[in-house]
């Protein structure tokens, strides 16, 4: 796992940390409805929409912290939230 910089989000690093950490996720979108998003089982999972990849994923690494406070992932990216 790489080090997040403290002064913004690495949009990148943050998905591969998730997926490193094998917390399930997905983002899709739609020209003109934003970015929405799930964490966890698709099935059960919670779906917001945003404006922008980096709020989308922002939300995707606070939640996850909340979710899974045990995971590598929030250790990580705790200091974050």
């Amino acid at each position: 796992m790489t080090t997040p910089d403290r002064k913004g989000l690495d949009i990148e690093a943050t998905l591969n940390d998730l997926y490193a950490s094998e917390i399930n996720a997905s983002i899709s979108w739609i020209w003109d409805g934003g970015f929405h998003v799930t964490l966890g089982d698709p099935q059960q999972a919670e779906g917001w929409a945003f404006r922008t990849i980096g709020e989308a994923v922002a939300w995707l690494r606070d939640q996850a912290c909340a979710r899974y406070p045990d995971s590598e992932f929030a250790q990580k990216y705790g200091g974050f939230v």
